[in-house]
Order: C-alpha cells, then sequence, then structure tokens
C-alpha cells in the first residue's frame, strides 16, 4: 500500500511544477498581498491533502493561543512530516528556517523560496547570521515563520537540546514567540525506516510569549523557558501513547 501512497504523492509534486509556473506569471500581475494569499492558500491546501493520503490524523489543542497577526513559531521536531502538518494545521502565511541541502531537492526547493523560506547554512557562520536576519525581515514584513531550535530531528518522543543560538530571531524581533508541540509524527516515517504509515498525532498551540514584556535576563534564558514549556507538554502528550 505505501509503495501506491509514494507514486501518488511523487505524480503530485509533478504536477506542482505546472502549477509553480501560474504562480511565476501571477507574481508579475497580481499586487503582492494576492500573490501570498493565493500562493499559501494552494501549498496549505496541498499540505492538508497529504496528510489525508498518508493517513496522518492529527489531534489540535490549543489554537486559540495563535494570534491573528505574524508570529514566530517555536517547534520541537520529530520528523520530516512536521513540515506538512504545521503549513496544514496552522492558518498563517508563514516561512520554514531550513537547511540549505533541502534546496537540492529542486521542487520543493522552488516552493520553499516562493513561501519565504530562509535557508541556513550551519557550517558557515556568517551566513548563518545572513539567513537569521533575512528571517527577521520575513517577520517585519508580515509574514510568521517557523524554527526548530533542535537543529535536526529527534525521530523519537525525545526532545533535543536546543543550539547554541536558536534564539536570536526570537530575540530581535518583536512579534509573539509561539511554543509549539508536536508528538509522535516521527511513527510516519522514521520508525518505519522509510515506509510511509498513517498515524495518530498530536499538536499542542501553547499561550504566546510577548517579547517586549521579557526582562534582560529572561531574554538571555529565553531557549531554556521555550524548552521547559515543549517538555511539560510532551510529558502530557507522551501518556496518550504509552
Amino acid at each position: 500500500m505505501f509503495f501506491f501512497k509514494y507514486i501518488y504523492i511523487l505524480v503530485l509534486m509533478f504536477l506542482t511544477i505546472f502549477l509553480r509556473l501560474y504562480f511565476f506569471v501571477l507574481k508579475r500581475i497580481k499586487s503582492r498581498e494576492k500573490y501570498d494569499t493565493a500562493l499559501y492558500k494552494v501549498v496549505n491546501g496541498w499540505a492538508a491533502h497529504i496528510l489525508k493520503v498518508i493517513g496522518i490524523s492529527v489531534s489540535v489543542k490549543g489554537m486559540e493561543n495563535l494570534p491573528e497577526g505574524n508570529c514566530l513559531v517555536v517547534s520541537n521536531h520529530q520528523s520530516n512530516a512536521d513540515f506538512l502538518i504545521l503549513m496544514a494545521k496552522l492558518d498563517k502565511q508563514m516561512g520554514f528556517m531550513a537547511k540549505k541541502e533541502i534546496l537540492k531537492l529542486h521542487i520543493v526547493g522552488t516552493w520553499m523560496k516562493a513561501m519565504h523560506c530562509v535557508f541556513i547554512d550551519r557550517e558557515d557562520i556568517r551566513e548563518s547570521l545572513r539567513a537569521i536576519n533575512h528571517g527577521i525581515d520575513n517577520l517585519e514584513n508580515g509574514y510568521s515563520m517557523v524554527i526548530f531550535p533542535e537543529g535536526t530531528r529527534s525521530k523519537s518522543h525525545n526532545l533535543g537540546e536546543f543550539k547554541k543560538g536558536s534564539m536570536k530571531m526570537a530575540t530581535k524581533s518583536t512579534v509573539p514567540i509561539v511554543p509549539v508541540v508536536l508528538d509522535n509524527t516521527f511513527k510516519v516515517f522514521e520508525e518505519s525506516k522509510g515506509q510511509l504509515k498513517s498515524a495518530k498525532v498530536s499538536m499542542s498551540i501553547l499561550k504566546p510569549i510577548n517579547v517586549k514584556e521579557l526582562t534582560k535576563e529572561e531574554k538571555v534564558n529565553l531557549a531554556e523557558i521555550v524548552r521547559e514549556k515543549i517538555q511539560a507538554e510532551l510529558n502530557i502528550l507522551e501518556e496518550k501513547y504509552d
């Protein structure tokens, strides 16, 4: 069954090449606002359809905590499926901070560029700083951004340590920080060693953090503060799957 899911998804990805050409033209004849609205409607709808095809059921808690305006989403990272889940379930025009290697996947990379994603070279400090500044510019221009402070997938229920400097975008911007907790997403792909598996997963949207109200000490310790909030919610969610 998983073979047919793969083929179907690959066909859908191939068809997006022609859809991307449509948006290439649309960008030149429509305002930025109309272009972005159309783009994200298609992308988020596509992500929701893929979740349905794979058989991923997402239980969402705390949707009322999502601000109306743009924000910085700080999420744990268990699986490649996390991107799809966040796109499908968060009603935001948002880009992701992602490793530059994704650009090698030409179709995916092209769409992610259109979504205002920012690609980071973790081996180059100067380029990493430029990427962070690019992300801040996106926030200032009204887009939301998603960061995974662990820097890589945990492929389990476990929460990894947050990378040094992972919260710089949060402390340098003034938008609300929204911690998001994903659990059991590693069951979709990573645990099954490459096979797509249906799974019941959870997403919790925690109360936003107002950067303007943080003390200097809290800003210094922001990574640990957010990590503790995510870990506490993970402990609750894990009980569902024990």
